[in-house]
Formats: C-alpha cells, structure tokens, sequence
C-alpha cells in the first residue's frame, strides 16, 4: 500500500494525506503501480466525459477532457517532455543536455513541444470514435503508464545520480511482469484483439523513442519517461482513430 500511495502521490494531483515512507525501495518499487494509477486517471476522465457528454458541443467538451488529462496528472509529465525537448534539441553534448535538463526554466524547444503536444492532443481526442470513446479514454493513460515502466526496464539510466535512479535500482522482473499483466488485462477487457495490436504497436513506439534518447545520452532520465508518457498518449490515440 506504501508503494501504490507513493506512486499515486508522484503521477497525479489526487491527494495523500498519509505518511509514507519515502525510502529508495519503496519508490523504486512504486513504478509497478504506474499502469494502475493510469487506469484510475482513465476512470475519471471517463466519468468526466460521461457527466458533460451529452450537453456540451463536441469541441468543448474535448477542452474539458484535455484539461483533465493535464490537472489529474498535476502536469508532471508535461514538465519532463519540455525539459526533455529543451536538452536534447538544445544541447551541443551528452552533459550539456543533461545540463539543461536539469535546469529549472522552460526554453523555447520546451514551450513549442507543450504547446504543439496540447493542440495535437486536443484534436486527437476531439476525433475519437464516440461509440468507444470511454474505453479509449482508460485505455490511453493506462497504457503510456505502462510505457515508461518499459522504457525503466529495457534501457540504462543517463546519469550517475538522480530521482530516477531509485526507480532503476528498485525496479525489478517481477514488478516488470505484474504491470504489463495488468495492462495485457486491460486491454484485452476493453478491446479484446485490437487491444493487443494497440498494446504491441505502443510497444515498439516506446523502443524507438527509448532508442533515440539513449543514443543521445547514453540512456534515459527522470525526464525522458514523462516525455516517453506525453508521446505515447498522442500516440495511443491516434493508433484508434486509424483503427475505428
């Protein structure tokens, strides 16, 4: 329950008022959580859209939903794709993009991905099929969670010290297994075999985006796996207009 709270508090805004015990282990083992607390985010947007569906135009509804994905993520994952994008399109080396990374100020890269990530995602959601719009709605966040649980397992972290290197160190096999179970369960549940191509194909995307920043910095930061999260949910989403 520690590790489910732990990871709860860390990628979303919904509240924790009990005491944790923030040891390494525990965070590091938190991230097995991560699909779950995706599918949670994915429950109450649904029932967002499932209060304001049948009275709000189309285009307003889908600014309701966007701001939704955005406050009950409290935004975190918005904050590591501009770091992400402000070191590896602005920085000459694998330290000064980590450098500026690390740096608390947003640059121009940073403000021109989340601007250009909010308005794909926007129409995006706006284009969703509505006969299967609450089960996508789940789906998404669940499954970029699951994503940067991937990118956590398969690739090396970047820097010799960090956050993100509890969650390196503490996240094993098993955690690994358990969360894509639940999300293999997920998505079968909602979409039965198109679940499963979906599933695969957000799995590959992950290995080439993971691929791309390690290449650059010779593996992944705390930052990257926010950014890995933004893209996939753009991805996911696009993916089921192409289906439906």
């Amino acid at each position: 329950m520690n590790s489910f709270l732990i990871a709860l508090q860390f990628i979303s805004s919904i509240p924790v008022k009990k005491k944790l015990n923030y040891s390494e282990k525990k965070i590091g083992q938190s991230m097995l959580f991560y699909p779950l607390i995706g599918t949670l985010i994915g429950l109450l947007i649904c029932c967002i859209n499932i209060i304001i569906g049948n009275f709000l135009p189309s285009m307003l509804k889908s600014s309701i939903l966007l701001i939704s994905f955005v406050l009950i993520s409290g935004g975190l994952h918005l904050d590591g794709l501009a770091d992400s994008f402000d070191g590896l399109f602005g920085g000459k080396n694998k330290e000064n993009m980590l450098k500026i990374m690390a740096d608390s100020y947003i640059g121009v890269y940073g403000v021109i991905v989340i601007v250009l990530i909010l308005l794909t995602k926007f129409i995006l959601i706006d284009n969703l099929p509505i006969v299967h719009l609450n089960y996508i709605l789940i789906l998404v966040p669940t499954i970029s969670r699951w994503s940067m649980t991937v990118a956590l397992y398969l690739f090396p972290y970047a820097k010799k010290e960090g956050f993100g290197k509890a969650f390196k160190l503490y996240f094993k096999k098993r955690q690994f297994v358990v969360a894509t179970i639940w999300v293999l369960l997920v998505s079968i549940s909602l979409f039965l075999l198109k679940g499963l191509l979906v599933l695969a194909i957000s799995f590959l995307v992950t290995i080439l985006i993971a691929k791309y920043i390690t290449k650059k910095l010779g593996g992944l930061t705390g930052d990257n796996y926010g950014a890995i999260n933004e893209l996939m949910e753009i991805t996911i989403m696009f993916l089921f207009i192409l289906i439906y």
